[in-house]
């Protein structure tokens, strides 16, 4: 997928014109639902809307890439998946999504970079617009999981609950699976969010 452009989308049409080749019209119609849910998110916990809105637009840009493109962008782009990474291949395309914007779009801007890239994991330490990003792509207007209303309702107080309320069934679904792999990142950034919870 060599689509260069150097200059970085400004617009949430700049966004669409980058994606639309990449994704089936279903995907595309979540990416803009996505962008929806991140900008109105954005203002309830002060993050950067216009930044919240194009991340959201772009968060699964490499979503379709076949697995050994997102593990090759990665490589070029300086940041390898780890065997931790490897262990996960539905989160390899965040960390791939970061990487095409960064080298084939012209994007620049550390924070919608970040964004993309954790919208799946989450890591400790997340920003107000990392976070952001990965509720809204969980209670976009499309979702119709059977505890997307409660997720919504949640958000709609406490982008933080919302967060910790996603984690805990991500968990609970790993050990049903008879997984326990979840990544650190995760992990680490659930332990900041239910401290900060018992902290109130």
């Amino acid at each position: 997928m060599d689509m260069t452009q150097q200059t970085p989308p400004k617009t949430r049409e700049d966004c669409r014109r980058v994606i639309e080749p990449l994704l089936p019209p279903d995907r595309l119609w979540h990416s803009e639902c996505v962008a929806d849910a991140a900008e109105a998110l954005a203002r309830q916990v002060g993050a950067d809307g216009e930044k919240a809105m194009l991340a959201g637009m772009l968060h699964d840009c490499a979503k379709v890439f076949p697995p050994e493109e997102q593990r090759a962008l990665c490589a070029r782009y300086g940041k390898p998946l780890t065997v931790e990474d490897g262990r996960s291949p539905k989160i390899w395309h965040a960390f791939a999504g970061e990487a095409y914007l960064a080298l084939n779009c012209g994007v620049t801007d550390q924070e919608i970079l970040s964004a993309v890239r954790w919208h799946t994991t989450g890591h400790g330490g997340m920003t107000k617009l990392e976070e952001t990003v990965f509720v809204a792509d969980l209670i976009s207007a499309e979702r119709t999981y059977p505890d997307v209303e409660k997720v919504r309702e949640l958000a709609a107080r406490d982008i933080h609950a919302a967060s910790i309320y996603v984690l805990e069934f991500i968990f609970l679904n790993l050990k049903r699976q008879g997984r326990h792999d979840c990544h650190t990142a995760t992990l680490a950034w659930y332990r900041e969010l239910t401290q900060k919870e018992d902290a109130t």
